[in-house]
């Protein structure tokens, strides 16, 4: 930032073109050396030139001048820079085809194939459910994707189902309550989508046709691998056991049998109850935290007037709430 002696010496520059050190000195009152410091600054700057012709003489320079002068090297730069990159992401980009036929060939000699990179799972969920041609199972963990992912998700099923395939998937009973689930699940079961629930779902899974396999690895809460199953037995065992889950689900959008307070996730909180769970299974389950589930299994227990866990969730079943 130019100070106030180097901007008073700049507008007597624009005033005066030719003058000099000497007869700014005079004009402005300021000391020779000042008049030097304020002429380095702006010459640093751009904003001051020598006057053609003349030995002492200086001219102002206008600023938009001045800059493009000061970063015209570094825009240059920038600019070659831009151009290295651009050129290094369309040689790298242009190998990417080959990577991915080349690792398809690889899992289609591999009976199950472990994928640790998102990336990768996220091309062979693309590259399959563009081939697919007669079903679709998922079963599906947790709480619901947002939004966003739902729009694009309804956008493509959507597509699968005019085009004659058969679409199940199976949810945790708490993605009831799950605003965007529900509106997603709304618009492809209006294109013939098919959605159960069940109290807990234990594996994220999805099969298309009888060709493919994806399995969910899950050795930790944040494991994001799958296994790609090729295996046709393997694959028939997967779709067996989805059959038998699909067979004890509850349509997702059937209304309630008998009114309940509870929500879906309470419910969902309280079958575990029943079953012996302890309150870590149970958010692990659903995918909250410990703390949000006890807080749910407290506000339980003081609703339905009940001693234990065990005497919550009886009574709960005879009240017909679960």
């Amino acid at each position: 930032m130019l100070d106030a002696v180097s901007l008073e010496v700049y507008r007597y520059a624009v005033g005066h073109p030719g003058w000099t050190r000497a007869e700014a000195s005079d004009a402005l009152g300021l000391t020779l050396r000042r008049i030097d410091e304020a002429i380095g600054a702006l010459s640093d700057r751009r904003l001051l030139s020598p006057q053609a012709g003349s030995q002492d003489g200086l001219i102002a320079v206008s600023p938009d001048v001045a800059l493009a002068d000061l970063v015209d090297a570094d825009e240059r730069a920038v600019q070659d820079l831009k151009a290295r990159i651009s050129s290094q992401r369309r040689e790298l980009s242009s190998l990417l085809p080959t990577f991915l036929e080349a690792r398809k060939s690889v899992l289609a000699s591999t009976s199950v194939e472990t994928l640790e990179d998102p990336h990768l799972i996220h091309r062979v969920l693309i590259d399959y459910g563009r081939d697919v041609t007669e079903r679709v199972y998922i079963a599906q963990p947790g709480q619901g994707s947002t939004a966003d992912v739902h729009e694009e998700s309804v956008r493509k099923d959507l597509q699968l189902l005019e085009n004659g395939v058969r679409r199940r998937t199976l949810y945790d009973t708490s993605t009831r309550d799950h605003v965007p689930t529900r509106k997603a699940v709304e618009a492809i079961a209006a294109g013939g989508g098919e959605f159960g629930v069940l109290p807990f779902i234990p594996l994220r899974m999805l099969i298309f046709d009888e060709k493919l396999a994806l399995v969910g690895r899950q050795l930790t809460r944040d494991d994001k691998a799958a296994l790609v199953i090729r295996d046709h037995s393997l694959i028939n065992i997967f779709t067996h056991l989805f059959d038998i889950a699909w067979e004890i689900s509850e349509s997702f959008l059937a209304p309630d049998r008998v009114e309940s307070p509870l929500s879906s996730l309470q419910r969902s909180i309280i079958q575990g109850l029943a079953n012996g769970l302890s309150d870590e299974s149970i958010a692990r389950r659903l995918d909250i935290n410990v703390r949000t589930c006890r807080r749910h299994i407290a506000w339980m227990l003081e609703t339905l007037r009940a001693d234990s866990r065990f005497q919550a969730a009886l009574k709960a079943r005879e009240a017909g709430w679960v």
